[in-house]
């Protein structure tokens, strides 16, 4: 069998469960899929006069005042001694796993963090396990199971799929406790609030915290925030960074215009918190859903491929943009509608959405 019959052969496989995946484009449609959390995607940047390329990585010839100064910044907002930007989240992940735990360490990683947390750890020559999600008695077990090594415990602030977040003060309790290194992927819950919580209650207790752009700052790009020895020993032994083509200057550029539009704003997420609470609150009754008190994400479980696509499907066209989540990418009888909320969505447009999956629940549609 020849590779490209191979590839035929898993695709087909994943024909077969309604599991396949392709690139489709809307227009006109309520968005509540996007990652646009504040609408910032939808900013117009002046035209700024700027080299469009930086021309090779940052140790070579790719390195430049402009991106030296937006980590200084970036470094600001975060209240942290230290930035390092990288192309975007998944090479920020696979930067820091891959090389921060060393040979002989132990990585506890909560079973449900991103895809690029999981290929990072993959990388690293350190051994790994995962544990419950947000099971804090299950993490701690493994703690103790492994107090004599130097550990790395990996969590997200926010989970992508399922919208819940980490228990802060678990974490703190738990770093009272144990010694080890906690590393937060922070990609949905940066940005969302003037008073991060977990920047606020958590940020002087990690080694590493990967904040992205491509969410609330409407862009794209991601920075590492840590001290200054973990910044070097970055620029040295991460291979992902080391062995890049440098961020351009008109990227660098959008990056710092957005995030000075971001700290003019006044709203900043309440109204989309305001329709979140409005959505839970009459779906609860009628859908199991799966979200949590800091981020912008419900996830409304309706198992089986078939039958999420077919609400994606209905509810597109009656004018809304909400994604079907299917399996294998979540567990087999958790496929879901991942629902986003944005400051642009107006409380007509809930309402509607609302009322148009009652009556799917109702088999009206």
């Amino acid at each position: 069998m020849s590779s490209e019959e191979k590839y035929l052969s898993k695709l087909e496989q994943r024909k077969e469960v309604n599991a396949l995946r392709s690139l489709t484009t809307v227009q006109g449609l309520a968005d509540f899929s996007s990652n646009d959390y504040l609408g910032l995607a939808r900013a117009v940047m002046p035209p700024y006069e700027v080299r469009s390329g930086s021309g090779g990585s940052r140790l070579l010839t790719g390195n430049y005042k402009d991106i030296e100064y937006l980590e200084q910044r970036l470094a600001e907002v975060c209240n942290a001694e230290s930035a390092l930007i990288f192309s975007s989240g998944y090479a920020a992940n696979l930067g820091i796993l891959s090389c921060l735990p060393q040979r002989g360490d132990i990585i506890l990683y909560d079973q449900l963090v991103h895809a690029s947390i999981r290929d990072g750890i993959r990388l690293s020559n350190a051994s790994s396990y995962s544990f419950q999600h947000n099971d804090w008695s299950d993490l701690e077990s493994k703690l103790q199971k492994w107090s004599g090594a130097s550990i790395h415990v990996v969590l997200e602030s926010v989970y992508s799929m399922d919208g819940d977040s980490l228990d802060i003060d678990e974490i703190k309790r738990l770093k009272r406790k144990y010694e080890f290194e906690l590393i937060m992927d922070e990609a949905h819950s940066f940005g969302l609030f003037r008073d991060d919580p977990f920047q606020r209650e958590l940020g002087s207790l990690a080694t590493a915290r990967v904040v992205t752009f491509g969410k609330a700052l409407g862009c794209d790009g991601a920075a590492v925030i840590c001290s200054k020895v973990v910044r070097d020993y970055l620029v040295n032994f991460s291979r992902p960074f080391i062995y890049s083509t440098a961020p351009s200057p008109h990227k660098v550029a959008l990056i710092g215009y957005q995030l000075e539009q971001w700290s003019e704003l006044n709203d900043l997420n309440v109204s989309a918190q305001t329709l979140k609470r409005q959505f839970e609150e009459a779906l609860l009754p009628h859908y199991q859903l799966i979200t949590g008190s800091y981020g912008n994400i419900i996830g409304l479980v309706i198992p089986g491929n078939d039958e999420v696509k077919y609400y994606s499907g209905v509810l597109k066209e009656h004018g809304f943009d909400v994604r079907p989540i299917l399996s294998p990418t979540v567990p087999m009888g958790q496929e879901r509608l991942r629902i986003c909320f944005h400051t642009f969505n107006t409380e007509q447009e809930v309402k509607g959405m609302i009322s148009l999956l009652i009556k799917l629940k109702n088999k009206e549609v």
